[in-house]
């Protein structure tokens, strides 16, 4: 019980605290071009509207009842699944990095590491002998799985917009 409830928890706060507290050193405002704030505008209307239509479908499938996964499940979902549209866009588009070389790694890391730590949560998840469907419901296995393969995607798109940024130069 301690692993699979607890643990996620604390690893994420402890994450987010070292974050806030990186940002609070850091103390350097990041200056966008405009190019890279109409494309982030953009990636957030895209990501937004997603979302929205997501929630309908999950609430039409509701009135139709047809139960593929938990309320909870399907909610946050479709907030990570939003999530990674918004970054998978500002990072095609050029608009997630800065110039700085050290924050396109230091990214690149996090989104790998992050996704390496899913996969662990997910497969310690299937050893303690939770199933990724009961009752032909998604389970909170199926977070940690989405959480992983987009974190993967992530730092794949980050790679290779890295290189070729490298090739143009």
């Amino acid at each position: 019980m301690f692993f699979n409830v607890w643990l996620p928890v604390i690893i994420s706060a402890v994450v987010v605290v070292l974050f806030a507290v990186s940002l609070f050193i850091r103390n350097k405002k990041v200056n966008y071009d405009e190019r890279q704030i109409f494309a982030r505008n953009a990636a957030c209307k895209s990501s937004f509207s997603f979302l929205v239509v997501y929630c309908f479908i999950c609430g039409l499938l509701h009135i139709f009842d047809v139960k593929w996964a938990g309320t909870t499940v399907q909610m946050f979902l479709g907030i990570i699944l939003s999530f990674a549209l918004f970054l998978a866009i500002t990072i095609a588009k050029d608009a997630y990095f800065t110039n700085s070389r050290k924050q396109i790694t230091q990214s690149v890391i996090s989104f790998f590491s992050y996704g390496i730590l899913c996969l662990l949560f997910f497969l310690m998840g299937l050893r303690n002998g939770e199933a990724l469907l009961q009752n032909g419901e998604l389970s909170t296995l199926a977070l940690y799985l989405t959480g992983s393969v987009c974190s993967f995607v992530l730092g794949i798109i980050s790679v290779i917009k890295m290189n070729s940024e490298k090739r143009g130069a």
